[in-house]
Parts: structure tokens; C-alpha cells; sequence
């Protein structure tokens, strides 16, 4: 174990055994490293591919990736930031397609791909795709999934676990950084036995949690299922086309899902963490979940798991929970009078548990989402906080145990603040000013820092027409602007989300013929999640020649410096004015029939 003497940051990637201090990003950050190391040990060759699309709460992965690849150069670890989340998750199905190729360099490789809520979304369709093509035995894909329960950094709030067991993807659920490296260990191992995609849902208490962690690559030893004696040995397949897909999605059902359902029995990624004998009701929960349940006993005084099991209360920690095996929710229930599932958004496990249930001998009353009577009970909107579990779990322990119970405390209550400090654009930003229109204007908002127009309340951000998800900025105009007298609108594009996905908004714009400007924000930077450069950017004067090959009718750039355009080729007809002529600029465009462009 390093001392204090010894001890460096950076040991956190370095190291394979003492005690180290890393958050949650760390933690992931080290998932290959890890990996590669234990394969060299296992005799493998193997590399590992990491591409993604930034957001939060995993806004600083990549930043992390490239600082752990900075101390480990000595592993074959690629990071590939993506221009968009769907194009992430085709390059990462290609990393499982490359070992089956006679010109393999590696005996495989392991693919991560990052992203958060929003960007599972985005690319259902090229990871169904890559669900489909599979994974190596060597490799094995893991989808890093950011959910943001709270919409903390996103437009709407997200939970992902639903649409990734659509798509076939089993869902690991971390607690804490530890976790979160161990798990993660779990969900390359899974892929590799099972040829599946495996998820792992990281919100941010966890990707911003901080703790130490005790290193030893051997505390995960992962047990494979077998089929007939022999592990399940998949070969990716990237032929994907009817029927064989059909074949494939048999394979997946009958063969792929049911391995994944053996491989968290056999490894106990779900267990139970209090099991008194004589329990009377059981609770069920995942990842940062379990542990505001384990705070709100804390809280009503069954401080640690004596207390717990003595009140006759059963604890199941779910490390995998979608799917998860019937076996394991009927031993749990074995006794139980009633079964409290507590979990964030829909009743996806609590469903799930009435389904096991279901045609058992035993039937507990089994409720989460809504009571016995079908009224609400565990609250489905936003996070779930210990504040929040305090009443029901007051309601179905008091009736038994209210004598071992601390008295049920006052819910706090929100204090008005004398003072409002409402999120503002930087001290300096041009954005600030490049955002302002004339009155009455109609503006479309953008994901970006200027997203902030619509907290200031202001008149000279203009009359807001809503804001689209991302890379869809402008085309809601298409769809209004047959129904309204307004004939213009003015849209808010980043440079960032132009590259991501932006400029397919403004060639469709263009196709539909509506009228409408542009206006471009260029800064350099993805700013909203760390500084990190566009991926897939290009200089301000091949975005001009691209804009008007597309069929921009006119592009002018605003500048505080318009002699910083000479050092660029800007071609015929592109106009660069000083910063002071803003509102001219944006007249003069908004008389132009068609689209055209402000950057």
C-alpha cells in the first residue's frame, strides 16, 4: 500500500493494489486500463476503444480518458471523441467486428461507449445495430450511459433503463465510485460470455462522488456461464440484413438474454444485504437508490444492518437490475409478508416483480410506484432522495415496528430565498450580445450556453419559440410556419451542436423552402460540458463554402475584429462587418427570402 510519502494523484491509473482517491469519471476512466492488465495476465492480447459524445453528467469523461491513456502509454488504448452519439456507437461496433477480421491485430478488444441520457435517444438505432452485430469474447462492448433523473444539465429529464432493455441491453447500476470500477469490470465480462451489449447507468452522484477505493484487479473474478460444458463463444456478425437478422434476434432471445440472466446469478451481482430469518417485509433497490434507502432507516433509526435485520426487514441490492432472474425475486419474497420496490422513474423492476410473482405459490403484497389501492406512493418525477422515501417507508414499518422507530420527522420545507441568483452568460461572453434582436422577433433557442435566454425573461432575447432536442434547432419551424403571420424567425445554433448534428437542421431547413436566419455561435468550443473542442470541426471559411454549396441564400460574419478575416479564404459573396452592425446584419438577412446565416 503506497504512504502519504508516496502517494501520487495520478496512482489512481497507475497503481494495481493500495488504497487510491478517485470520482466516479476516474473510476470509468480506469475500466480499461484495468482490463487490459488482467488480460496481459490471463495471457490476451487485447486493446481497448473509448468514443463518445460529451454531456453530463459524464460532461468530463473524455477529458479523464485522455489523462489515464497519458499515464498508461504502454497500453493500446484509443480514444476517438465523436461528432455525434450515433456515430460513437457504429465505431464502437466496429472495434468488436475488428478481431474477427484475418488481418486482426489484437485477440480483441474492448469498446466503451459514453453518453449521456439525451444521446441514448439519439442513437437507439445505431446501437440496436451493434446489439445485433454483437460482441467478441476477447472484447466485449459496455454503453456508459449519464442519466440525469434531476434534467439538472438537459432539457428534460432522463432515465435510460427502459429504452436500453428494449434494445436487449442488460443494465448494471453503480453506487459509488467503487462500484462503478467493479461493475464495470462485470458488465466486460458479461459481454464477452453473452456477445451483448451491456449497459451501465451512472447518474451524477456517482460520476461526481468521490471516495477511496482499494485496488486489486483480482477482486473481480468473473464466473462464465457454460452451454453444455464450454463458455457461449459469439462471433460478431456485421451482415446484418433479413432474414438472417431474424436468426439473429432468435439467438438473442433464446440464448444471448438467458446467459446474461445466469452470468448475475452466478456472480451475484443481485443479492440480498440483509436477510434476517424470521422477515416479514422485504425492500428492493439499485445503485445511488439503495443508498438514500439505507439512509432514510438510518434516518427512523435502524442505523446499520443489526438494526435492520432485528425489525424483520429483508434487503435486496439489485447490481443488475433489468433483466434480472425470476428465481432470485421468488427467494426473496419467500416469507415476506409485503415487498416495498423502490426505484427512479417508471415501474420497470416493480413490474418485473409482480411478473416473477405472479404464478408463484407465495404472493406478497407488492407495491413501489402506487399502494395497495393504486394511489401514489414512491414518487416518479425527478430523483428519489431519502427526504422523499421517508413517509411510505413510515407508512409500512410503523403499523409492525413503530416502537424501535424514531418519531416520523417533519418533511423540511423549502425556505424563500431573499435573493435570486438566476445562471448568466459569463463575465465577457459574446453571446451575451450576439443573442439580442429586435423587439417582437421571434427566436428559436439552442442547446448551448445561450440556452440561458429563456431563464433571463428579457425582451431583447426576442419572443421565444421553445427549443428542440439537439441538432434539431429550427426545423420546429418547418411545422409552425404555415400556421402563423410571422414569416421569419431567428434560430440559435452553436458551433458545437452544428457539427454534432446542427447542420442536417439547416439542410433540411433548406429544403423546405421556409424562410429563416440562422445564427451560428462560434467559439471553439463544446462549452457546456467542459471546453472540449467540436469534434469533427472545421475553419470558419470551409463552413462558409459548405453553407452556401448547400443553398444558404447569404452568410454574414460578425466580428470585434473584422481583420482577423483576412487570415481566412472566405469565398465570393460572405460579408464580415464589425460587431457594432449586429442589428444591421440582422435586418438585412431577415429581408432575404430563404435561409441564410449570421455567424
Amino acid at each position: 500500500m503506497a504512504t502519504t510519502d508516496t502517494y501520487r494523484l495520478t496512482d489512481r491509473y497507475t497503481r494495481d493494489e493500495g488504497t487510491v482517491f478517485m470520482t466516479g469519471i476516474q473510476a470509468l476512466a480506469r475500466l480499461p486500463i484495468e482490463q487490459l492488465r488482467v488480460d496481459r495476465a490471463n495471457g490476451l492480447r487485447t486493446a481497448a476503444f473509448a468514443a463518445g459524445y460529451p454531456g453530463s453528467p459524464l460532461g468530463g469523461l473524455d477529458s479523464a480518458f485522455a489523462q489515464a491513456i497519458a499515464q498508461t502509454p504502454e497500453l493500446p488504448i484509443h480514444l476517438r471523441p465523436s461528432v455525434n452519439e450515433e456515430y460513437a456507437a457504429t465505431a464502437v461496433m466496429g472495434s468488436q467486428l475488428a478481431a474477427a477480421r484475418p488481418d486482426a491485430t489484437y485477440d480483441g478488444v474492448v469498446g466503451l461507449w459514453y453518453g449521456k441520457g439525451p444521446g441514448v435517444d439519439r442513437a437507439t438505432d445505431a446501437l440496436r445495430h451493434a446489439t445485433f452485430a454483437g460482441t467478441d469474447p476477447h472484447g466485449g462492448a459496455v454503453a456508459i450511459v449519464g442519466d440525469d433523473p434531476d434534467a439538472k444539465s438537459s432539457t428534460i429529464p432522463s432515465s435510460s433503463a427502459g429504452v436500453l432493455s428494449d434494445m436487449g441491453i442488460p443494465v448494471l447500476y453503480p453506487g459509488d465510485p467503487a462500484e462503478a470500477l467493479d461493475l464495470g469490470r462485470h458488465a466486460i465480462a458479461m459481454s464477452r460470455a453473452t456477445g451483448l451489449w451491456v449497459g451501465l447507468k451512472i447518474v451524477a452522484d456517482v460520476a461526481d462522488g468521490s471516495g477511496t477505493v482499494q485496488l486489486d484487479p483480482r477482486r473481480i473474478e468473473p464466473v462464465t456461464p457454460l452451454i453444455d460444458g464450454e463458455p457461449y463463444d459469439h462471433r460478431p456478425d456485421g451482415l446484418l440484413i433479413t432474414p438472417h437478422t431474424l436468426d439473429i434476434e432468435r439467438e438473442i432471445r433464446t440464448v444471448r438474454a438467458p446467459l446474461a440472466l445466469e452470468y448475475a446469478a452466478l456472480n451475484h451481482l443481485n443479492h440480498t444485504t440483509v436477510d434476517p430469518p424470521d422477515a416479514w417485509i422485504g425492500i428492493v433497490s439499485s445503485g445511488i437508490t439503495y443508498r438514500e434507502v439505507r439512509e432514510a432507516l438510518r434516518r427512523m433509526g435502524l442505523e446499520n444492518d443489526a438494526d435492520i435485520a432485528a425489525a424483520g426487514i429483508r434487503l435486496l441490492k439489485l447490481g443488475m437490475p433489468i433483466p434480472f432472474n425470476i428465481s432470485t425475486i421468488r427467494s426473496f419474497a419467500a416469507g415476506v409478508e409485503q415487498i416495498v420496490v423502490i426505484e427512479e422513474k417508471n415501474p420497470t423492476v416493480e413490474s418485473h416483480v409482480k411478473d416473477a410473482l405472479y404464478n408463484a405459490s407465495h404472493h406478497p403484497l407488492v407495491v413501489g410506484r402506487t399502494d395497495e389501492n393504486d394511489k401514489p406512493l414512491i414518487p416518479g418525477s425527478g430523483a428519489l432522495h431519502a427526504d422523499d422515501l421517508l413517509p411510505p417507508l413510515y407508512r409500512y414499518l410503523s403499523p409492525r415496528i413503530g416502537d424501535r422507530l424514531r418519531e416520523e420527522p417533519r418533511r423540511p420545507e423549502r425556505i424563500p430565498l431573499s435573493i435570486s441568483r438566476t445562471p448568466y452568460f459569463c463575465s465577457g461572453c459574446p453571446h451575451n450580445r450576439s443573442t439580442v434582436v429586435d423587439d417582437g422577433i421571434v427566436v428559436g433557442a439552442g442547446i448551448g450556453c445561450h440556452t440561458m435566454i429563456m431563464l433571463g425573461g428579457e425582451e431583447r432575447y426576442g419572443d421565444i419559440a421553445g427549443i428542440t432536442c439537439m441538432g434539431n434547432e429550427g426545423t420546429q419551424w418547418i411545422g409552425m410556419s404555415p400556421f402563423v403571420e410571422t414569416d421569419h424567425i431567428v434560430q440559435n445554433l452553436g458551433d458545437g451542436t452544428f457539427f454534432h448534428s446542427g447542420q442536417l437542421a439547416l439542410t433540411a431547413a433548406i429544403a423546405s423552402g421556409t424562410n429563416m436566419t440562422y445564427k451560428l455561435l462560434w467559439n471553439g468550443a463544446v462549452a457546456m460540458t467542459g471546453g472540449q473542442d467540436p469534434a469533427g470541426g472545421i475553419a470558419l471559411d470551409g463552413v462558409c463554402r459548405q453553407l452556401l454549396a448547400q443553398g444558404v441564400k447569404r452568410v454574414i460574419i460578425t466580428s470585434e475584429d473584422p481583420s482577423r478575416a483576412r487570415a481566412l479564404d472566405l469565398p465570393r459573396g460572405v460579408d464580415v462587418w464589425d460587431r457594432g452592425r449586429l442589428d444591421d446584419a440582422q435586418r438585412t438577412l431577415a429581408a432575404i427570402g430563404g435561409v441564410t446565416v449570421l455567424i
